[in-house]
């Protein structure tokens, strides 16, 4: 309603106003109307236009943005979004404005990106754009955690970390404020001991209260396992992933002490097999890398009873090289040799706590020797059970020695009479046997049939029991009586004690002696072939021996004992027989006559007187045997025939007469 006014008059009222109705211009420019603050990554809030205007600031109603787009963009670095259809940044809809004014909040208007205080511009395809006041943008809700702090530590030392509360984009979520529950993970608990790795008092996997300021809090964290970790913080909603998590890499501390591995079981005397490990740690458990062993000898010693050996130092490692980063490698280096059984290793360091392993098994070695054992004493042509053990070089039961083995015995000699070798199992010592180890023993039945001290040893060809530690020594005693034997020197000499060496010795049944024989408990009666009496022997009855002093040790002394035979002479044999057990007859003897004692004087039992005969001069000894001895020239005088008496003629023998000694040559006795 137009009017006008000259100060005293005016045009007032509809009749007399000029009523016009005042069109926009065409559209010339855009206006922005934004509430602040916003927050990131959110849809705006508040109040949010965006108004079509002609030059003049009328509102355009008839502005339509599918026909004159309108780009949004800001100072702050980061992405609009919630607008138009396919271009999130971009107002291209018909209904995008309503009778000029677009508004923005019901649209979805949205910034992701970097927090802070910047200004957003519409620019449309066609007219002047429109640049918003100074808006802030907030942090939006956290969304994650991020854990920040020194990339290297070392075991058991600690360092300070910090968790940061972020929103979406990365942006500080400044209202994550006041105490939060905090569980941190991704770090391992140390081996030796189990230690958990912490932040402030708390263990790894437990929730922790920290307070968070403006979105950010820290904390002193220790880790004891040497390794790369990634540190993780939650609080059950949000969390830490990826590369918003720590990655430390924890070193091990300074050297404390030794951890061993060793395998079970081992062969004794044999470098162990398997994985065996020493290894130089700190106080958690850590391989320390740098252990030198020639700086620090490590010596060696178990429980069992034995000797160490295999080591750069015999029982120590004792090398820079025994060790390599840390860990001592003791396969096919380290052996044991003693005594089999379980037992333990322990590994003392100069410097630092020294370690024992587990149980380990030592089994026995590969059989070395035989060891036979068994009774001290058996009598002869009895059997004893022996028992054959295969050992190792320790002298331990090599339990691997097993099944049948073919044995050789041997160390006992033959009995004499008769000859009986000596048996295992039946088997002649000499020849092999087939005897059954289990687990490295077997047994034998092994009868022995001359007394003598023996060692017994057995050998399969390559192992063998030999010296004092391994054979069996063994007594063999005789049996019982069961026999004599006996021997006499010849000739002898008739109506005369035996000489040179006689004996007859009581026997058991394979010819050893039996010491014990009594000949006053056992009577034994000599006889012979040849015509005649024995004598000397016995008391009262000379051809008896039944005193206790006749034999000694066994063997009576013929000799000594006067053995006699007077009779006829010649060859024959002489028999002792015992009232018990079997009598011994001796080989052929030849008994000589004895000293000459007498002359027989033969011839023809008549003659002329003046005529001759042929007499015969035969010297005999007591018993009437041919002296024959009695040999050479002998000086005779014959006598017992008369003088005859005209002429007076003496008898004579030869040219030599009665009474006067004539030379005969006499060849044996005759």
């Amino acid at each position: 309603l137009l009017t006008a006014s000259d100060g005293t008059i005016n045009a007032t009222g509809n009749s007399h106003e000029l009523a016009v109705s005042v069109l926009p211009s065409s559209f010339s420019k855009l206006a922005v109307s934004l509430a602040s603050p916003q927050v990131n990554g959110a849809a705006f809030t508040g109040t949010n236009t965006l108004t079509a205007q002609d030059a003049y600031g009328n509102t355009v109603t008839s502005f339509n943005a599918s026909g004159n787009n309108v780009t949004v963009s800001s100072t702050l670095t980061g992405t609009i979004s919630g607008l138009g259809s396919g271009v999130n940044n971009v107002l291209n809809q018909a209904g995008d404005f309503s009778s000029g004014v677009a508004n923005l909040t019901s649209l979805g208007l949205k910034f992701t990106g970097t927090s802070g205080s910047g200004t957003f511009t519409f620019t449309p395809a066609s007219g002047t754009a429109a640049t918003s006041s100074s808006i802030t943008v907030s942090p939006g809700t956290a969304t994650k955690l991020v854990v920040t702090g020194t990339g290297t530590q070392t075991a058991g030392g600690s360092q300070t970390v910090t968790v940061t509360a972020k929103d979406a984009n990365g942006n500080t979520a400044t209202t994550y404020t006041g105490a939060k529950s905090i569980t941190f993970s991704g770090a391992s608990t140390s081996s030796s001991p189990a230690t958990v790795p912490t932040v402030g008092a708390t263990d790894f996997g437990t929730a922790t209260s920290l307070t968070f300021t403006n979105g950010v809090a820290s904390g002193t964290m220790v880790l004891y396992k040497a390794e790369s970790s990634t540190v993780s913080a939650t609080d059950g909603t949000i969390s830490s992933t990826g590369g918003d998590r720590l990655s430390v890499t924890v070193s091990p501390a300074s050297y404390s002490k030794l951890a061993v591995s060793l395998a079970t079981p081992q062969v004794n005397g044999t470098a162990f097999t398997g994985t065996n490990t020493l290894t130089a740690q700190d106080a958690y458990g850590n391989t320390v890398s740098s252990f030198d062993a020639s700086a620090n000898n490590v010596t060696v010693t178990t429980s069992l009873t034995g000797a160490i050996s295999g080591l750069s130092g015999t029982n120590k490692l004792s090398n820079a090289g025994d060790f390599v980063s840390g860990v001592a490698n003791l396969t096919t280096k380290l052996i044991f040799t003693g005594t089999v059984g379980t037992g333990t290793f322990t590994f003392t360091p100069q410097s630092g706590t020294g370690v024992t392993s587990g149980s380990v098994q030592i089994n026995s070695g590969a059989a070395t020797h035989m060891m036979i054992t068994g009774n001290a004493s058996q009598n002869a042509g009895e059997s004893q059970t022996i028992t054959i053990r295969a050992v190792d070089a320790s002298h331990n039961t090599a339990t691997g020695y097993t099944g049948t083995k073919s044995l050789t015995f041997s160390g006992a000699n033959s009995s004499s009479s008769p000859v009986t070798v000596a048996t295992a199992n039946g088997i002649d010592f000499g020849t092999s046997t087939s005897i059954v180890f289990t687990n490295g023993v077997a047994t034998a039945s092994v009868v022995l049939y001359k007394a003598e001290s023996v060692l017994l040893t057995a050998s399969d060809g390559t192992i063998n029991a030999t010296g004092n530690s391994h054979e069996l020594a063994v007594s063999v005693l005789p049996s019982s009586f069961s026999k004599l034997a006996v021997s006499l020197a010849s000739p002898q000499v008739n109506g005369a004690a035996f000489t040179g060496t006689n004996t007859l010795t009581a026997q058991d049944a394979y010819g050893n002696t039996v010491t014990s024989f009594n000949a006053s408990g056992n009577n034994v009666t000599v006889s012979s072939t040849l015509t005649g009496t024995i004598s000397g022997l016995g008391s009262g009855v000379n051809n008896v021996l039944n005193q206790a002093g006749d034999f000694s040790s066994g063997v009576a002394n013929l000799t000594s004992l006067g053995l006699k035979f007077t009779g006829t002479s010649g060859s024959g044999t002489f028999t002792f027989t015992p009232a018990s057990g079997t009598a011994a007859t001796s080989s052929s003897i030849t008994v000589s006559p004895g000293t000459a004692t007498k002359l027989v004087v033969t011839g023809t039992g008549t003659q002329t007187a003046g005529g001759s005969q042929t007499v015969t001069v035969t010297a005999k000894d007591a018993n009437g045997n041919t002296a024959t001895t009695y040999t050479g020239a002998k000086s005779i005088t014959f006598s017992g025939a008369s003088t005859s008496s005209s002429p007076a003629t003496v008898p004579t023998v030869g040219a030599t007469d009665f009474g006067t000694a004539t030379s005969l040559t006499f060849t044996n006795g005759v």
